[in-house]
């Protein structure tokens, strides 16, 4: 067994942090199962983590990388189907089932890493065609190599419309591009000069969006032919070289690798020598995302408390993490878009060109109440429709978008009968034959391991109490209550005169807390121990620690 990595991540030597974790014989559990399963997907369903336990790490970690071959031609109907929703909550829908139903976790996580790199919202695009063409180029390249993706992604019109290339012509040039692929896209703030970001706007002129057709197109009658001088070489430079150029600095694989280590790995920033070796290992590679992305996963930094419970979930891993894991069947997807918009993430619509805000940002009062009610429709199993599409209408049922030219297809089934998918029936498929075994099942479902000794002693009491179950709400918020408005109204006089002085009434006795049942007496069946079950698992879910990847 090699030696744990040192506690303090200044001490740790870079090549042994990326150097392949080799787990010794019992290493490779649950616990490190649900984290690779979180980090590298959307975590895992309980047979998919007994799988990964008896297939071990290695080929476990080659079917993230490959994806599920049984599942690719489901992939590909799934990406054909999109391009006929002209509503973006009908996109929206169709993204999350290719995350969960397509078959290649990895590269759907990648993607939505690069669509928050990559920023760019319908509010302005206003054309679900652009935003489902952008995703497909992001999704292509995901995993790939960086140039031609930033090359790619430099010409799709969903950005030009976004970032106003339009008004990017000779003797006007508009800058917004050339700063964005700068300071967001490739290098990072601090890299470039002012005087580089104006050079590469004149570079990019004549990049333009044919407005009627909706493609890339360049005009050459607008495009600056001059000499320009960007990172201090010059040429008559054009739009292509402007991305040549910024791949070229040295500081563009260190800008990603930070990037990808902080949503892969933790969100503290590491040293910056910690990063020096995988910098190094994409330039050489010529920027291939997927061996950086492996090296990244299979790393023993990666399966070590240094990367552990380090990241805080996205509002789409949140819920998607907890509908795979806890949901017996699988629910209408349709019904996480407005909960995911509540937490703070609207899928193609991120707040600015900066995209959304991560880590702690994700979480306040509001963002934290929705995760909460989430949470309890999970617990309760409050779907609106439960049952399976027919392949035929893989998201005309689930969604009901409206179709331009879709092709023919059988006429939609009946809606499923109402049925509460809630979580009793995931722990329950376990066939828990005692109180031990269920709390068991639910700290397993949450973290993919078992809880603290103390977490269960608390989950084992709550369990055992009879009477009403404890809300798991937020509790208010602290502060003086408020004052009434005026003066207090004065006592009303009875008719028959002034009214007599009442005696108070006797302090009523304290109630005497319920004791826990024995274990014995309780029938796990029953629709009351059920009940607290659900509670449980919802005030489970508002832990803080269960906010986190």
């Amino acid at each position: 067994m090699a030696e744990a990595l040192p506690s303090d991540l200044a001490k740790v030597d870079p090549r042994e942090a990326w150097a392949p974790w080799k787990p010794a014989n019992g290493e490779w559990n649950r616990k490190w199962v649900a984290h690779l399963f979180r980090r590298a997907g959307f975590g895992a369903t309980p047979a998919e983590t007994d799988k990964a336990l008896a297939e071990g790490l290695n080929k476990t970690l080659s079917h993230f990388m490959t994806g599920d071959a049984d599942a690719a031609d489901r992939l590909e109907l799934l990406t054909e189907t999109g391009k006929y929703y002209t509503e973006p909550v009908s996109l929206r829908v169709w993204w999350l089932y290719a995350m969960t139903e397509g078959g290649y976790p990895l590269r759907e996580k990648l993607a939505l890493f690069w669509h928050n790199h990559f920023a760019t919202s319908y509010a302005k695009v206003r054309s679900t065609k652009l935003m489902y063409e952008q995703n497909v180029t992001i999704r292509k390249h995901a995993l790939g190599k960086f140039r031609p993706f930033l090359l790619d992604m430099s010409r799709d019109t969903a950005m030009l419309v976004w970032l106003d290339s339009n008004r990017n012509v000779k003797g006007a040039p508009n800058e917004n591009y050339a700063r964005e692929v700068m300071e967001l896209f490739s290098l990072g703030v601090g890299n470039y000069t002012e005087k580089d970001i104006q050079e590469a706007a004149r570079a990019l002129t004549g990049w333009h969006h044919d407005a009627e057709v909706l493609k890339f197109e360049f005009n050459h009658e607008l495009h600056d032919e001059g000499n320009k001088t960007v990172f201090g070489k010059m040429g008559k430079w054009t739009g292509e070289d402007v991305v040549r150029l910024c791949c070229d600095q040295q500081a563009c694989a260190q800008f990603l690798v930070s990037k990808l280590y902080s949503f892969l790995v933790s969100e503290t920033p590491p040293p910056k020598a910690l990063l020096a070796p995988l910098a190094d290992q994409f330039r050489k590679s010529d920027y291939d995302i997927a061996a950086l992305v492996k090296t990244i996963l299979g790393s023993r930094l990666f399966f070590s408390e240094h990367a552990y419970h380090k990241c805080v979930k996205w509002p789409v891993e949140c819920a998607l993490g907890a509908v795979r894991s806890a949901v017996g069947e699988r629910i209408p997807l349709s019904d996480v878009v407005d909960p995911l918009a509540k937490m703070g993430q609207a899928l193609f619509a991120p707040p600015n060109v900066k995209g959304w805000r991560t880590g702690t940002d994700w979480l306040n009062s509001a963002t934290l109440l929705a995760r909460n009610n989430f949470a309890e429709k999970v617990a309760v199993g409050e779907w609106s429709r439960n049952g399976r599409p027919r392949p035929q209408q893989q998201f005309g049922f689930v969604a009901e978008p409206t179709k331009v030219d879709a092709p023919p297809s059988e006429p939609a089934p009946p809606p499923a009968p109402e049925a509460k998918h809630d979580i009793c029936t995931a722990i329950f498929a376990a066939n828990p034959k005692d109180i031990a075994a269920v709390v068991k099942q639910m700290s397993t479902l949450l973290y993919g391991e078992a809880a603290a000794p103390a977490q269960v002693k608390k989950l084992e009491t709550f369990l055992l109490t009879p009477g009403p179950a404890a809300g798991a709400a937020p509790a208010a918020p602290k502060g003086p209550k408020p004052k009434s408005k005026g003066p207090t109204p004065p006592e009303a006089k009875s008719a028959d005169g002034p009214k007599a002085k009442s005696e108070p009434d006797p302090k009523p006795k304290k109630a005497e807390p319920p004791k826990p049942l024995d274990p014995k007496d309780v029938k796990l069946d029953s629709p009351e121990f059920k009940a607290r079950v659900r509670e449980a698992y919802h005030a489970m879910m508002c832990l803080p620690e269960y906010q986190l990847n």
